[in-house]
């Protein structure tokens, strides 16, 4: 995400779209009656035909959505300026944001959300992560909406006494290069439980730095495991997924000893941020996207607050390895930095 420009005393940030994670953070922040303004397409009555006309159109937010790891998101409103000429102002109209595309939003921004944009775009790091033994072979690549399976199958059976085994390690090598092509990551994580991961790494062809590690198998246990190592913090520092899983850790582990230094549900921890007891604070995403905007504003206005007063805050997408069980603890805990009872 670039920041092309921002009017403080007009509330207009105008932003350029990169990612995928862009436009999720842009789902993230738009609410009911946000102002955006962005080129779009819409089919115009021309006496008897009608033709598909692009314009730049500014747009009364009324919802958005986005499926993750996609390249589009619907902005769903009511249309307040455009072209005289189509005579559309009034209408409901949906602008569909791409990688690439232009927008501003008019809003009011708060410190929080403002930080918020200024964070994603000055991330810039993406890795791939292959987990792969013989017979097993998993490739994903962790994203800040979550984790995104790229391929999970079984590899044919192999042989360790002929060739077959180098065959097999060949054809893994080759498609990774394909990912390694598609998605142009800075880095690769190499992890299974034997030697067929060695003799892979081997034979790739690529130039980003590679990593290794060993996991109990190359599956989704083995995901979870490798996105706790601290292998992941030195590979993928700006994305926060690898430590909100061992941040919830840490706070069912305080639950389970029955600490007062944890704290969850919307009272206790909204109590908590407000006297500057929180040192992280987790959030599930679905928060933030609710119709209810009196639910949405309250958690804004929790994370706006933890992270006044110095302390962390992640939202952790449906997509995450611990969104249910954080989703099981109301969508809302707190690691505290003392106890407040």
């Amino acid at each position: 995400m670039k920041i092309l420009e921002y009017d403080e005393k007009a509330g207009a940030l105008k932003l350029h779209v990169e990612n995928e994670d862009d436009l999720w953070l842009i789902h993230l922040v738009l609410n009911k009656g946000d102002i955006v303004v962005a080129r779009t397409t819409r089919d115009v009555s021309m006496g008897n035909d009608s033709r598909r006309i692009p314009m730049v159109v500014e747009l009364e937010v009324e919802f958005s959505e986005f499926q993750p790891f996609t390249s589009r998101l619907r902005i769903h409103g009511i249309v307040r300026d455009a072209p005289e000429r189509y005579s559309i102002k009034g209408s409901h109209h949906t602008i569909n944001l791409d990688i690439g595309d232009e927008i501003v939003i008019i809003k009011k921004w708060t410190k929080g959300l403002i930080d918020r944009i200024k964070k994603q775009a000055e991330k810039n790091r993406r890795v791939l992560i292959v987990l792969t033994d013989q017979d097993e072979l998993l490739v994903a690549l962790p994203m800040e909406q979550g984790i995104r399976i790229l391929t999970e199958r079984s590899l044919p059976g192999v042989s360790d006494e002929d060739k077959s085994l180098e065959n097999a390690a060949l054809e893994v090598s080759k498609e990774v290069e394909q990912y390694v092509k598609q998605y142009s990551p800075d880095a690769i994580i190499i992890a299974g439980p034997g030697p067929f991961k060695e003799i892979v790494r081997d034979k790739l062809k690529v130039k980003a730095r590679i990593y290794m590690d060993n996991v109990s198998s190359a599956s989704r246990a083995g995901l979870n495991e490798i996105l706790r190592r601290d292998v992941i913090d030195e590979v993928m520092r700006d994305y926060q997924i690898s430590i909100a899983s061992r941040e919830l850790e840490r706070g069912l582990s305080l639950l389970a000893q029955g600490s007062s230094l944890v704290v969850y549900g919307r009272e206790e921890v909204e109590r908590a941020s407000q006297i500057g007891a929180v040192e992280t604070l987790l959030v599930t995403d679905d928060l933030l996207t609710l119709e209810d905007e009196e639910t949405r504003k309250r958690t804004e206005e929790i994370m706006e607050a933890v992270e006044s007063k110095g302390g962390k805050v992640m939202i952790v997408p449906k997509d995450s390895p611990v969104y249910l069980q954080l989703k099981n603890l109301t969508g809302l805990l707190a690691i505290l930095r003392f106890r407040i009872n």
